[in-house]
């Protein structure tokens, strides 16, 4: 997900920290405003939110 500038993973990524990257987007969707503030919150919590929604 893409919010404000910031890429949230929808899915864990196992990568080492200060690794360098490169994202290719291959398919872009939009969500309901309700799930991507329920996600968001969930993930501020620190809940693991995967089991909520469909991948």
């Amino acid at each position: 997900m893409f919010e404000r500038g910031v890429l949230i993973p929808l899915k864990k990524l196992n990568i080492p920290e200060r690794s360098k990257i490169t994202l290719i987007v291959e398919k872009t969707e939009r969500i309901d405003d309700l799930k991507f503030l329920s996600y968001t919150k969930l993930l501020r919590e620190g809940e693991d939110a995967e089991e909520l929604f469909e991948f």
